[in-house]
This record gives C-alpha cells, structure tokens and sequence, in this order.
C-alpha cells in the first residue's frame, strides 16, 4: 500500500535540446556556427567527443551507482518517519484512554466523550479510579479551613468586582440615556418653532437644522445647513461650517465732517449656555446679514456716480458735501459696550431696518420669478444686483432737498414778509397709491420704500401770484422739481412769467430759486401796477372821479423787462424790484441750497425841491424792524413823486 508522505524527490529536467529551435540556438553558440565546420574539425570534433564519451559514461555510471546506493537510505528514512508517527499516535491515544477512563468515575459525562469505541467495548465506564497517595500532614489539614476562607474571599471580591463593573455600565447607560434625553429634547423644541430639522445626506447619524433661507443667493443657501452634534453632557453643540462661528452684523455709521453722529444698535452676543433655538436665529441672522454685505458690495460697484466708495472694509456713500453714511459688516464680539447715545442713532437705525426689509423683499421677488413660466431655451445669466442702497441714496438726498426747499421757502417769504407783503407758504405730502385690493401690506411697505413720496409746496408770492411746487424724487435724476400757476386766469405770472411750458421740470433747487427769484420782480410789478390806475383816476370818498393831482400827471409805464414801473417819457424814473438770493454749489448731489434772500426796491423821484432823489431798500429774513418801512408806502411814494411832463427840471435831470 502506498503511503500518503511520499518523500521522493522530484526529477530533474532534462539538460538536452527540447525542440529543433534550441538545437540551432546552441549550435550557433558555438564558435563559427554552421557555416565554420569543415573536414579536418569534424574529424577533431568526433575523436574528441568519443574520448569526451567514454568519460562521461564513467561519471554516468558512477553517479548512477551512488544513486543506487543513497536510494535504499531515504527510503528507509521514510519508513522510519511513518513509523514514528504512528507509534506516536498509539501512544496519545492510550494516554488520553486511560485518562478518559480515570475521570469516567468522577465526571462520566464528560469522560464519555473522549473514550475510543473498542475501549468503551472491553471495559466499562468508571471501572478504575485514583485515590489519595499521601497521608495529608498536620500542617496541610491546618490550611485546609485558611484555603477555604481564601477561596470564599475570592469569590466575594470577584462578586463585588463583578457588581462594580455592574453599577458603573448602568451609570454610563443612565447617563447616556440622560444625554440622548436632552439632545432630542432640544432638538424637538427647535423643530416645534418651526425649525426645517433632518439628517445630513453625508452623515445620517447625525441631526442638521436649516436656518436660512431658500430664496437666498445658491452661495449663502449651501451655507445655511448646520450640523447638530451631540456634545459630550448631551447639550446640542451647533456647527456653523463655512459661515464661520463669528456673529456678524451689518452696522450703519452716520458722519457730519468725519465725526461720528450715529450708529445703528447691535445686540448683544449670546452666552455660550444660550438655548439652541437662540443660537438658531442667531446664526439665521448671521448669514441673512453676510448675504447683505456681498449684495450691498455688489450694488456699490455699480454706483460710483452717486459717490459710492468701496474700501477696504466699509462702503460709504456721500449724502452731501457734509454728511456720509458707511456700511461696515462687524462682529458682536467687537461692540463697545460703554458707547454712549448719538444724536444720529435713530436715522442710523431707519436705514439699517430698511437695508433688510429691501432683501427680504428681494427673497420675495426670487421666489415670484422662480414662480414664473420661462421659455426652455431661455439663457439665464448671473442676477443683476438688488436694489438696496439706492432707495437709501435717494431717500436721504430726498429729505436733504426737502429740507433746504423748506429753508429758501420760509426765508423768501420771511423777506418779502418783512417787506408788507403778504406771502407764505405751505406743505403737502402726497400719499403713495397703495397696492392692489388684497396685495399684502408688505407690499405697501416697498411701495413706500423704493418709491418715496412726492411733496407739493403752495407758495404765495403775491395775493396775484400763487404757484404750486411739486417736488418729484427720482433714483437716477435725484429730487426734480415742476412749478404749476394756481388760478392760472388772474394770476399775474400767467402772463409776466410763466413756467416752462414744453418741459415744466426744474432739474434741482438751484433751478427752482432761480426761476422764483425772477418770478418775484415781475409778480410786484403786476402787483402794484393797479396803483397807477387808481392815482390816475383817483376817488373821492363818495367814490366818485376826482381830478388827479398836479404831481401825478407823470405817465406810467411798465419796464420792458416787467422789472419794475417806468415813467414813459424817460424810462429812468420810477420803481425798480430785484430778488437776489446767495447760492452755493458743489458737484455733490443735494449741495444746491440757496440762503439768505433779499428783496431789493430801488427808486428814481423828485423830492419837494424838484430835484432828483435815488434811493434803494434792501429786506431780508431778519430786516422785520430795520426801519425801511413798507414797501406799499415806498411805491406810493415814488409813483406820487415822479417828475412831471411839463417840469424843464425833471427833463434835463433826466
């Protein structure tokens, strides 16, 4: 029977030419080859390989001989080895037998299991047994109670060690159970307020919240998913990502002359303890005011010509050669808790308010286009920029013109007061047209925004002379204004000094003051020319015709420029009015203001000698008493002194 070890070793291949091909091969390798064998090698070649023969054949057998001799020794040492082996086995076989059989009569159980079968079959189980060898000692019977007390003393420390490890797992699961108790609690009080929570795509263990907003711009609405992670005492630990763990808000700073005059408030930051639904809107506010910085830096490119500047880390904006307003995105961190009231505060404030009501209603008009059916090969491009500072610009520069208007208005008719002169003015602001029936009022509230709201002026020049100011605000063309003739069938203007008929728009103040500083010489002229009627045809007190004065039978005339009365014989006679007021002007928009108007009367009459008297009278807004008198006496007085007709005197003075 062949034995499964076989220790024979492998044959060795074959020196000689397997093929054709290798026959070649290593004749070629010697030298010349083929083509280098001729007679006289051959004949060398064949005695050398026949000596070269014999010798080979006596190695060959010799090394055949030594085989013959080393094959009986292997093979025996084979034979060796499996004998060997299994008297090895014979023997592990009769060793755990008889250790089988010695325990079947304390465990049989188990012995039973390692018994051979043709043991089992000779002897029965539990047939012999082991009994005590030595006679204990005094000394072992002694420690048989102290090992009893030690074996015990293991088993109650193994018992408590045991309960320890016991205790301290139900304390890690008490207290894992406390913790996953109050994570989840947080994180349901933050989704029953509305929160949008979920698992994260790229982590599903883990618990996200969405703070932002779905209309946002796609950078900042990646950015405004967060991690809610588990902290180590249960708390939610609230990952912010790349919109950093810094609470940013957007900080409006008003400047007069470089001082600061206002700012708008900012909260305060949150203690690290803060309820999550806390640190929620917090970071809800953080990205809503980063994405307003990116959109404000976005409309500022685009308005240098409203002097916009973009610094390093601010964008101002000058209102007037005077007055700046800066946007700058800021840390709560990094407030000044000790910074006192300004007087600006409050406007400040407006405009911060208004910058985010602007986005919010960008957010909205997002999502109406989204809402909207475009074409399927529609190519869309990047967003135009929001409007945000713009409605701002133009609200301030607004109120700014308001404001100087109101000034002018009330010194011009301050001057022409303290001249005995009628005049005044009033104010009205119209209300905007209001949205659609059912519109929401936030609709309401961007009307009032992005449209600020037109204010007329009623002047009253003249008791003759009434016209209507309409101040019309523009993004782009700033505060423009068009003038209107009330009761424009006996006004005196209508046919003096009209408005511009073709294009009744004054393009800023300056515009205005100019054409009212005209309108005013021309609206006394009218005014005082029935004057000249009445000193014509004067009336008694019965109201019958009386015959005029010697004095008066100067004929009057109006100037050719409607500046004043002239006598018609010379034109150098008479009553002359001029309103003049100082203007300065700056390419900063709103800068157009006038100041201090003056009203100027200049008169040409013959005094009691008959000589020629040349005097002028100058009001202004605070000449109420300076002791001119009023200018209905003054013209009175020149129209009752002119020279007369038939006076040599008066002609050659003239």
């Amino acid at each position: 029977m062949d034995s499964p070890l076989n220790l024979r070793p492998r044959p060795p291949n074959s020196r000689g030419p397997q093929t054709i091909a290798d026959f070649i091969r290593r004749v070629n390798a010697e030298p010349g080859g083929f083509r280098a064998l001729n007679e006289e090698e051959v004949r060398r070649n064949v005695i050398a390989e026949r000596n070269g023969i014999h010798d080979d054949v006596e190695m060959v057998t010799e090394q055949e001989a030594d085989d013959d001799t080393k094959k009986p020794d292997i093979i025996a040492a084979r034979h060796n080895i499996i004998m060997n082996l299994g008297q090895a086995i014979q023997f592990s076989s009769n060793f755990l037998d008889f250790i089988s059989l010695l325990l079947s009569k304390e465990i049989p159980t188990q012995a039973a299991a390692s018994i051979s079968p043709w043991l089992r079959s000779q002897v029965p189980i539990g047939s012999i047994g082991a009994t005590q060898l030595d006679t204990p000692t005094p000394l072992t019977q002694s420690r048989v109670a102290d090992n009893k007390l030690i074996t015990i003393g293991k088993r109650l420390v193994a018992l408590n060690e045991a309960a320890d490890t016991a205790l301290a797992a139900a304390n890690r699961l008490r207290q894992e159970i406390n913790s996953e108790t109050k994570y989840w609690q947080e994180v349901l009080t933050v989704s029953q307020k509305s929160w949008s929570t979920a698992r994260l795509p790229q982590e599903p263990h883990d618990m996200g919240v969405k703070f932002g907003f779905s209309n946002a711009a796609p950078m900042f609405k990646n950015n405004s998913v967060a991690p809610l992670k588990r902290a180590d005492d249960g708390s939610v630990r609230l990952e912010y990502g790349r919109m950093g763990s810094r609470s940013e808000r957007l900080q409006v700073t008003l400047l007069h002359d470089g001082e600061v005059i206002g700012r708008s408030a900012l909260p305060r930051p949150l203690p690290d303890d803060a309820p999550l639904d806390d640190r929620v809107k917090e970071a809800r506010n953080t990205i809503f005011a980063q994405e307003l910085w990116h959109e404000i830096n976005r409309e500022g490119r685009t308005l240098h010509g409203h002097h916009v500047r973009l610094e390093q880390s601010a964008v101002t904006c000058a209102l007037d050669p005077n007055r700046t307003i800066s946007f700058e995105l800021v840390g709560l961190e990094d407030q000044d808790p000790s910074s006192a009231p300004l007087p600006g505060d409050v406007d400040a404030e407006t405009a911060s308010i208004t910058l985010h009501l602007l986005l919010s209603n960008a957010h909205r008009q997002n999502q109406l286009k989204r809402s909207e059916r475009t074409a399927p090969n529609a190519v869309r491009g990047p967003p135009p920029p929001y409007n945000l500072l713009l409605p701002i610009i133009t609200y301030y520069r607004h109120e700014k013109t308001l404001e100087d208007c109101t000034t002018f208005l009330a010194a011009f008719c301050a001057a022409l007061r303290s001249a005995g002169i009628q005049s005044s003015f009033s104010m009205t602001e119209s209300i905007n047209k209001g949205p659609s029936p059912g519109a929401p009022p936030s609709e309401a509230l961007m009307n009032i925004l992005l449209h600020p709201s037109e204010v007329q002026f009623d002047l009253t020049i003249t008791p003759a002379a009434r016209l209507r100011i309409l101040a019309k605000p523009s993004p782009i063309f700033g505060t423009r204004f068009s003038i209107y003739l009330l009761y424009p069938q006996s006004n005196h203007l209508a046919s003096s000094f009209p408005p511009n008929q073709t294009d009744s728009v004054y393009e800023n103040i300056k515009e205005l003051v100019r054409y009212l500083s005209n309108a005013v010489p021309r609206a006394l002229t009218m005014y005082y020319y029935p004057l000249v009627q009445e000193m014509r045809n004067p009336k008694n007190n019965n109201g019958e015709a009386a015959p005029p004065p010697a004095a008066t039978t100067t004929s009057w005339i109006i100037h050719p420029d409607d500046l004043g009365l002239v006598d018609d014989d010379t034109e150098t006679f008479g009553v002359r009015f001029a309103f003049a007021s100082s203007h300065t002007h700056n390419d900063t928009p709103g800068d157009d203001a006038a100041t201090e108007p003056e009203l100027r009367v200049t008169g040409d009459y013959m005094d009691k000698d008959s000589k020629r008297v040349h005097n002028e009278w100058k009001w202004a807004a605070g000449s109420v008493n300076s002791g001119n008198g009023r200018l209905d006496e003054i013209v009175k007085h020149i129209l009752a002194n002119g020279p007369s007709s038939s006076s040599p005197a008066a002609v050659l003075s003239a």
